[in-house]
């Protein structure tokens, strides 16, 4: 791809910024070249990033007056990302088979089940491809082929710093997940941990995986929403409601553990003695030296006594997990990964480069990595049970929207973490649809080359400098300015805020307003907002009257710096609670469940006694606590970037008013309005998400295809229809039984050439049985045979006794039919009836002395105690019989007990925004279409024909037909069930062009006829495919 420049136009424009799926490798990208229109090109783009070297970083030196970063000279080039384009190709090759002829070679069993689940086309609700690509970027690195790793360079590790070393702090293994906002982190997190769990379950011996699982987030809110990663919320986890887990899987899951923590959970704390006197009176715990009033005349020295390294590890699994996970290593996930760093030595602490004039954040960007790393430190050297060599984590996984070295890192600013394997950046998730397009301002009437409120601080500077105001931006000159942009924008939130409001009016629902953003850089500038926006003060030109807070009213609030750490770190303190709880619901109509929390019961219940007692100007109003304190908000005024993870997809409008060091600070910010409201499919059969937009002032964010045209926000989305089973129409009712797999009927005759089958021969000179054993007694080390003390004997003896010959003909059988599946197909021939052929096969071999010879004191069941014989054996038995299969069967239906064996109309229930037509032989009230006519054609037909009883449109309706594609378990959904006046259920298919997936699934469908009527349970089936819609009625005169 070429390098991206900003042309003299500013952003470049693209007419369709959306032109991939979201569930699909991405097949095209938008290249864009310096004052060229965009061109579409095929293929992916490659995994790069742009870095912009900070003014003055390469000196070192204190910036007394930070300028803005962002010169007309300055552009960032393009680095790629290697090691991640070299994965993204082993990858494809790896799930492709390319090198072995075998998809995903080497992966486990339950990683192969896990995957066929989570690609399933046939999903509810179908994973994002950027999510699938990042679970599986870690499955091929931890159980790929040795051919698919072949080449690729050493991953680095993540090496603790000389002091960290000396205090006995060791690497390990670290991977980063690169993934844009609202990619969904949370579900690969719940992917990867799930397969950590289940894999180490099935093989407990096994030190690649581990059912000790830690989640670290920067936050409580994060780690409020994360709670649905527990798997002790069974049907409620997010393992079942995201389809992440088969259900006959949970229970083995739950026998896992996992435990999620904010990073301030990880931190020391002090010990406490008897009587819950201080750590520092009874001197208990290990002294640490902390500086109180550093750099004041008042500095002094003070020792605290901290929990030992031991008895914090043990709190925190006392805290946090369960007890339940088994493993000794545990697997680490940093969720917001980029808090998580070592802080580098490349700046002198005295010579700190100050980029955005952020000291306190560089202090607490610092302090939290320092908090975060050496918590996992000590998980790393004591997990493992502190043993030389064994480490406690057996790998960290990172995940993160910018997982790059951030201002106070020690690091060089805006560069990635060296191990960041997988990308799905911005610009993918931009071009997939998975994130509200950003809007950014191209031209004015000023006419600079650059519009004016692309960088309002910028802007702010130069226009301060042209009126001889001096350099020195304080918040009274930036708000002489930037209210401008301010109300420029807020006006077309206003005319947003309208649309939404009649569209709610219409649904007859309480609006639920867009949501403004204003980012400030200090706590100055944003009372200076608040009270000109919130109160009407400042006298900065006329404030938008609709951000006005009003008594009873508030629907503008102020977020500072303090109160997001306050939040972070979960604080109890009633207005850090109130606030919280107004993020967090902010864009929510209702509380979820409509259950209200506790602590906002109690907040509301102090806050009505107040109310009940106030006295004075009466200004104080009763609270509703049944509704969210977020629902009205309209506008946010914020010093930080406010809570990450903060998940509300109502933002539409963003101003900054800060400068900007880094594109990293840039792309965090625009995050905030990026988070879509809608995920449904445009109906053209694109596949595609519709557009959203988030207009963005002051945040000069570059290097993505922007829309800049004034369009129409899309149609008016459709009120949800509610489609269900009718009681009044209960004659058209269809029950049918769920199939989940075949079972074999009748012989399988395996014709074995004996003269064939190769001599096997267990011979203890080849492969010794018994082994003595004795002690080390010779001066110099050496084994000698004749020292005193015992001498024990190994030998086969004891362990023979547990086989029978019986049970070693099973295994042998079992092997065989294993190396037929993988050689033929799992469906070539079914597998129970060849079973009992080889058995007898095997029990033949096993008691014929010229074809097993034994040698010494050799047994028959010693077959099983070398790998090199049981190979032998398996594969002159599979050599003899491979030709020999003579196939005469039937297929009998695998039906379920209880209800999930049985279907029915009556189960029914759903909303749907797609078109509906009416039904009268439907037990339903109407009939969803997925296409424009074929299928609304189809159920007329249905309808008038006279042969035709009752029907249905396969709809949430549950009847699925297993079949296997590509070797993973698929299901098929039919369009319709019809049920005739002769008696013939019929299972109808409408395809216009029939290719090969339509045959596959044709072919699949009458398997399940011919097993259904084999069986004879459950009436007569029949299937037919249907490739023009009126042809249905000439069909339908035929079978009848």
């Amino acid at each position: 791809m070429a390098a991206v420049e900003r042309s003299a136009r500013g952003p470049l424009e693209v007419e369709s910024p959306i032109i991939n799926s979201a569930f699909e490798e991405p097949h095209v990208h938008w290249e864009i070249r310096k004052n060229r229109e965009p061109v579409k090109a095929a293929g992916r783009r490659p995994a790069s990033y742009f870095f912009r070297v900070p003014e003055r970083a390469e000196r070192g030196r204190k910036v007394a007056k930070p300028k803005d970063l962002f010169g007309e000279t300055e552009v960032g080039q393009e680095e790629p990302l290697d090691l991640v384009n070299q994965l993204r190709q082993r990858l494809q090759a790896w799930r492709e088979g390319e090198r072995t002829g075998r998809c995903y070679e080497g992966a486990s069993p339950v990683t192969r089940e896990l995957l066929a689940l989570w690609r399933s086309p046939d999903r509810h609700q179908r994973l994002f491809f950027a999510q699938i690509e990042a679970a599986e970027t870690i499955l091929f690195l931890t159980e790929a082929a040795a051919p698919y790793q072949q080449g690729l360079p050493k991953l680095p590790l993540d090496e603790p710093g000389a002091e960290a070393k000396a205090q006995g702090a060791r690497h390990f293994l670290r991977y980063a997940c690169k993934m844009a906002t609202g990619t969904g982190k949370t579900t690969v997190i719940g992917m990867l941990a799930a397969w950590s769990i289940l894999n180490r379950v099935a093989a407990p011996k096994d030190d690649r995986f581990t059912d000790i699982i830690l989640i670290v987030c920067p936050n409580v809110t994060i780690r409020e929403r994360l709670q649905e990663l527990d798997p002790a919320r069974g049907d409620l986890s997010l393992y079942r409601t995201r389809q992440l887990v088969p259900a006959h899987r949970m229970e083995e899951l739950r026998r896992g553990e996992v435990m999620i923590a904010n990073w301030h959970r990880l931190a020391k704390k002090e010990t406490s003695s008897v009587h819950q006197q201080p750590a520092r009176v009874v001197k208990t715990g290990e002294p640490v030296a902390v500086m109180k009033n550093a750099g004041k005349a008042n500095e002094t020295c003070e020792v605290k006594y901290l929990e030992s390294d031991r008895a914090w590890l043990k709190r925190i699994r006392q805290e946090l997990g369960s007890g339940r996970g088994r493993a000794a290593q545990w697997m680490v996930f940093n969720d917001e990964a980029h808090h998580a760093y070592r802080r580098g030595g490349q700046l002198d602490a005295k010579e700190q480069v100050a980029l955005d004039d952020d000291s306190a954040l560089a202090v607490k960007n610092e302090r939290e990595a320092t908090v975060w790393i050496e918590g996992l430190d000590r998980i790393n050297t004591l997990a493992g049970g502190g043993k030389s060599g064994k480490r406690g984590l057996c790998r960290c996984i990172d995940l993160s929207a910018t997982p790059f070295y951030i201002q106070g890192s020690g690091n060089e600013v805006g560069r990635p973490f060296p191990w960041v394997v997988s990308d799905f950046g911005l610009l993918d998730a931009i071009e997939s649809g998975l994130v509200k397009i950003p809007q950014l301002p191209t031209q004015d009437q000023s006419g600079d080359k650059e519009a004016a409120y692309f960088n309002i601080w910028r802007w702010v500077q130069q226009r301060a400098e042209q009126e001889g105001l001096g350099t020195t931006l304080t918040p009274e000159l930036v708000m002489t300015y930037a209210s401008t942009p301010i109300i420029l924008l807020a006006q077309d939130w206003f005319t947003r805020f309208q649309d939404w409001e009649q569209r709610s009016k219409r649904r007859q629902k309480h609006p639920v307003p867009p949501v403004f953003i204003v980012v400030c850089r200090d706590t100055r500038l944003a009372k200076a907002v608040y009270a000109w926006l919130a109160q009407g003060e400042g006298g900065y030109g006329e404030a938008p009257d609709w951000f006005r807070n009003r008594p009873g009213e508030e629907v503008t609030v102020r977020i500072d710096s303090r109160v997001i750490e306050d939040i972070e770190a979960g604080g109890t303190k009633d207005e850090t609670r109130r606030l919280r709880f107004i993020l967090d619901s902010i864009g929510k109509p209702t509380w979820p469940g409509d259950k209200v929390p506790e602590d906002w019961a109690e907040l509301v219940r102090k806050h009505n006694d107040k109310v009940a007692n106030d006295e004075e100007d009466g200004s104080l109003r009763w609270i509703d606590e049944r509704i969210p304190p977020g629902r009205d908000i309209r506008c946010i005024i914020s010093v930080a970037m406010l809570t990450e993870g903060w998940d509300a997809n109502t933002v539409t409008h963003i101003v900054g008013l800060r400068p900007f060091g880094s594109q990293l600070l840039c792309e965090q910010v625009v995050g905030r309005a990026l988070r879509r409201q809608s995920y449904a499919v445009r109906e053209d059969g694109s596949d595609q998400f519709a557009e959203e937009t988030a207009k963005v002032f002051g945040v000069p964010f570059e290097l993505v295809p922007f829309k800049v045209r004034k369009r129409r926000e899309g149609p008016e989305r459709p009120e949800p229809e509610h489609i269900f089973a009718v009681p009044e129409k209960d004659q058209y009712r269809i029950d049918f039984p769920i199939i989940t797999g075949y079972q074999p009927s009748g012989s399988l005759q395996v014709h074995l050439d004996w003269a064939q089958v190769a001599q096997v021969t267990l011979d203890p000179m080849q492969i010794p049985q018994t082994v003595k054993m004795t002690s080390l007694t010779a001066p110099e080390g050496a084994l000698s045979a004749f020292g005193p003390g015992q001498q024990p004997r190994l030998s086969l003896t004891e362990w023979r006794t547990r086989w029978r010959d019986q049970q070693v003909a099973f295994r042998l059988a079992r092997e065989v039919c294993r190396v037929w599946q993988e050689e033929h197909g799992r469906d070539a021939v079914p597998v129970l009836p060849l079973f009992q052929q080889v058995l007898s096969a095997a029990q033949r071999f096993l008691s014929d002395r010229s074809k097993l010879v034994l040698k010494g004191d050799s047994q028959p069941c010693d077959l099983l105690a070398a790998g090199h014989y049981t190979q032998a054996a398996v594969w002159t038995l599979y050599e003899a019989i491979k030709r020999g299969a003579d196939q005469q069967l039937r297929e009998l239906p695998v039906i379920p007990r209880g209800a999930s064996g049985q279907g029915s109309t009556a189960f029914v229930d759903f909303h749907s925004t797609k078109p509906t037509s009416p039904v009268e032989k439907c037990h339903l009230n109407a009939m969803v279409a997925d296409t424009k006519k074929w299928e609304q054609s189809a159920g007329f037909a249905l309808d008038i024909h006279p042969a035709v009883l009752r029907w249905v449109k396969n709809d949430h309706l549950g009847f699925l037909i297993p079949y296997r594609k590509q070797a993973l378990v698929a299901s098929y959904l039919p369009d319709f069930i019809a049920v005739l006046s002769n008696g013939l259920q019929l299972i109808i298919e409408t395809k216009g062009q029939y290719n090969d997936d339509a045959d596959i699934k044709a072919k699949a469908a009458e398997r399940w006829v011919q097993a259904m009527n084999q069986l004879g349970e459950h009436g007569r089936w029949a299937y037919v495919l249907v490739d023009d819609p009126p042809a249905l009625l000439l069909m339908l005169d035929r079978v009848c």
